[in-house]
């Protein structure tokens, strides 16, 4: 799965109030922190005294981490970690749902991919050893639908073909 990188459309409520939408797209990952994007806005609102920032569009950013106002650069950070690692999609998948930032809690939850519950269950089970005890003959009447149902209750979630621990 491709992610979009986060990105916002910067103006000012200025312009925006005089009727113009005039900004400019800005790939976040570009900027090494919070400090140089302001400085980057600034610039390019330069014909302002004192540019008041207007996000007026953003993509690939969850909506609790960005609004007209402000972006929260924690979730930036932690893009960037797991963009390094190749999890990306699996972060903002789990940020989404999570409502959370941190790149470390993201990694402790994180379990890998799976195409369904059941498929999970499966990997699980052989990956536990949870069936090593049993006959060859009788391992084939485990309910791994039924077990993955019971696994992702309250232990696991499955979000974009990703799974975490709760």
């Amino acid at each position: 799965m491709s992610t979009t990188t986060p990105a916002v459309y910067v103006g000012t409520y200025h312009k925006y109030n005089c009727g113009s939408i005039f900004g400019q797209w800005f790939d976040l990952t570009d900027f090494d922190d919070k400090d140089e994007f302001q400085e980057a806005c600034r610039a390019l609102h330069a014909n302002e005294a004192d540019p008041e920032f207007m996000y007026q569009d953003w993509e690939g950013i969850p909506s609790n981490f960005a609004s007209e106002t402000s972006v929260d650069w924690d979730f930036i950070d932690a893009y960037k970690r797991a963009k390094e690692a190749g999890r990306d999609a699996a972060f903002i998948a789990w940020a989404d749902y999570c409502g959370e930032c941190d790149y470390d809690a993201f990694d402790d939850a994180y379990l890998g991919e799976a195409e369904s519950e059941e498929a999970f269950a499966q990997q699980h089970v052989e990956d536990c050893g949870l069936l090593n005890d049993l006959p060859e003959s009788l391992r084939g009447y485990f309910d791994y639908e039924a077990y993955g149902r019971d696994l992702f209750m309250d232990s696991y979630v499955l979000l974009d073909g990703y799974v975490f621990s709760r």
